[in-house]
């Protein structure tokens, strides 16, 4: 495992515990994408759940790109950090009709989850109106492989889309969004789902755009293959070229990256305060806890990070599995399990790898922590005051 040495350097002003986050390593992650998507048409939407930190935010929208919020103060946070409103796709389930105004006045585009939310924006809606929909074409959420339920919470079932769309009147329904999972490692995997959205896709006269939600994955350790993006560029670029050979007319495809795009721009350093030997483990005490690097917290049986101690590569490893524990009295605080590291010492400090997505965002109030420190490198010089259509809809 490699820490750039001008991310160390960050890390050592750190006094307990915090992040560090390099920001050019978001820009050039960007820059991988869009050159492995050989596709004229195409946009990245970065997830603001995986990261809100306006910095983070700040520098999506210099780079040009757009970003996917599902909340008001998500929103919020995107269009003072510079985001246009063009650029914001606001989708979320069971909206109210205060938040859907909300979304009119700003100017974001709108996906809308069932049959019942696309009536209720319809009947308060100016005349044509774009908005997408998003549908039910198969989730990976439980296994590797897609899976079509019925019962599956998010989105109209195909068979809805038609009726859906001939009984609008101020609303075109230009879009097509599904949500196939989250850290997905094949992309196989979302190559099927954004073949099966497009085949739903046909059934929308106004189409314009097809959006394969689903974040690409990030491996646990440094020794899995990782996401292979350029395969997933070619195969995806060959779906929309059928799309629009079907139907003679120009197709935008939305990305929508997941943890792959900002897992490793960050890490989370943490300094150890005590040492427990026991007989089947070794547990190093952190000045820190579990809500405040919470991945472990809300997905103990899957989540992982790759972590290390700083300087202590030339140390024999630990004859036992280290377990990094937090500073508090749960009885599940742990921000490591069965890590093999070498023998843990009072004062190290414990790089945690991918704490770029789904870290900083998932934090808690649970257990009284103070958020943790966080150092951003590389950050955007100027930030736009706040719209003052946000103000003005809010109201």
């Amino acid at each position: 495992m490699i820490i750039p040495p001008h991310v160390l350097s960050a890390a050592r002003q750190i006094d307990t515990a915090g992040y560090v986050y390099d920001l050019d390593i978001l820009r050039s992650r960007l820059s991988q994408i869009e050159d492995a998507l050989p596709l004229k048409r195409k946009h990245i939407h970065f997830a603001t759940m995986a990261n809100d930190h306006t910095n983070v935010l700040a520098t999506i929208a210099e780079t040009g790109h757009g970003v996917f919020v599902n909340s008001p103060l998500h929103l919020r946070l995107a269009l003072s950090s510079g985001v246009a409103a063009k650029q914001i796709i606001y989708a979320a389930s069971n909206m109210s009709g205060s938040e859907m105004r909300m979304c009119l006045n700003v100017g974001v585009h709108l996906v809308l989850d069932s049959a019942g939310q696309v009536a209720s924006l319809d009947a308060i809606a100016p005349t044509n109106t774009p908005v997408g929909i998003r549908v039910n074409a198969g989730s990976a959420i439980e296994g590797p492989s897609l899976a079509l339920e019925a019962s599956y919470r998010f989105g109209l079932l195909a068979d809805e889309v038609d009726a859906v769309q001939r009984s609008t009147r101020n609303l075109r329904i230009t879009g097509v969004h599904c949500y196939f999972g989250t850290d997905i490692l094949d992309p196989r995997t979302l190559l099927d789902g954004l073949d099966r959205l497009a085949s739903i896709a046909v059934l929308l006269p106004d189409l314009e755009y097809v959006d394969g939600g689903g974040g690409f994955g990030i491996a646990d350790d440094f020794d899995s293959p990782a996401f292979d993006l350029a395969a997933y560029g070619r195969g995806a670029a060959a779906i929309i070229a059928r799309l629009e050979e079907r139907l003679r007319r120009p197709v935008t495809l939305i990305v929508e990256p997941g943890r792959w795009l900002s897992a490793p721009i960050g890490w989370f350093f943490a300094r150890v305060i005590d040492v427990k030997p026991r007989a089947d483990r070794i547990l190093a005490g952190v000045a820190a806890s579990v809500v405040q690097f919470p991945r472990m917290l809300l997905h103990p049986e899957k989540a992982r990070h790759p972590c290390e101690i700083v300087d202590g590569r030339h140390r024999l490893p630990a004859a036992l599995p280290v377990w990094v524990t937090g500073n508090s009295t749960y009885s599940r605080d742990f921000l490591a399990r069965g890590a093999a590291l070498p023998n843990p010492k009072v004062g190290d400090l414990i790089a945690f790898h991918n704490a770029g997505a789904y870290c900083r965002s998932m934090r808690t109030r649970f257990l009284g922590k103070e958020d943790p420190e966080e150092l951003f490198l590389h950050a955007p010089d100027e930030r736009r005051p706040l719209v003052d259509a946000f103000a003005n809809a809010a109201q």
